[in-house]
């Protein structure tokens, strides 16, 4: 199932045909171009921080194909089977959490404010987090598809909609171009679906711990990452990729 199935194919198709995530992004249009479903800058979704809150850092998560991979095919193995509604119609989803998964939100909550971010439908998200964290020891807010900003059909997640300093966010996703406002928050991650050798969880956990208490925590993500650079030379990949078709 997973945010490609839930926006139309759009959102983890990164790697299809000629389209190029970077250079996708190095042509965005100004943030306040973009389609938003009653929120801006000014209008966040999250209520601000109480005082005096433990943890300076939030750190945002995507969910399908970073946490957990979801089918609509029966599996034997799957971790969470449910029936949601969507457009009218009740599907069964058979949902897989990625290795480690119960572990590492352990580990994030005891650090971070959580926040998970998907561009998944609300009804089919909502019914697998409360799957994952029954009693909402575990993840501090949800934010699903009427919270990205979109550009050309696809779901952008400005961070700007958290109404949090951005020196203080750190955003987990296995789609490039969701990063597109605000790439030097980015923490890009490979999509799982299947391995069970997968480790990129646990893996995360020495740069978060360097996050976690940053006076700014891009300055580490840009050195880490490099993402602005890969945008910076889109143009110029794509030309010499061009050359030689």
């Amino acid at each position: 199932m997973g945010d490609a199935d839930e926006s139309d194919d759009d959102d983890d198709d990164d790697s299809a045909g000629d389209f190029d995530p970077y250079l996708f992004m190095k042509h965005l249009p100004p943030k306040a171009a973009a389609a938003r479903d009653g929120w801006d800058a000014a209008h966040p979704r999250l209520g601000p921080r109480p005082a005096g809150h433990a943890k300076p850092v939030t750190l945002v998560l995507d969910l399908d194909e970073t946490l957990v991979h979801s089918q609509m095919e029966p599996r034997g193995d799957a971790d969470f089977v449910f029936d949601v509604q969507l457009c009218g119609v009740t599907s069964t989803v058979y949902a897989k959490s990625r290795p480690r998964l119960d572990d590492f939100l352990r580990y994030a909550a005891a650090r971070f404010e959580v926040v998970i971010f998907t561009a998944s439908h609300h009804a089919y998200a909502e019914t697998l987090l409360d799957k994952i964290d029954p009693d909402g020891s575990l993840i501090d807010h949800r934010l699903f598809r009427d919270a990205c900003a979109t550009v050309d059909g696809l779901y952008l997640k400005d961070l700007d909609v958290l109404g949090r300093d951005l020196a203080k966010v750190a955003i987990v996703d296995n789609t490039p171009y969701v990063f597109g406002f605000q790439p030097d928050n980015a923490i890009p991650i490979e999509s799982w679906y299947d391995d069970e050798a997968d480790d990129e969880l646990d893996k995360l956990k020495a740069l978060l711990d360097r996050l976690e208490h940053a006076p700014d925590v891009r300055p580490l993500l840009v050195d880490a990452f490099a993402l602005r650079a890969k945008i910076d030379d889109a143009d110029a990949l794509s030309r010499r990729n061009d050359k030689y078709l």
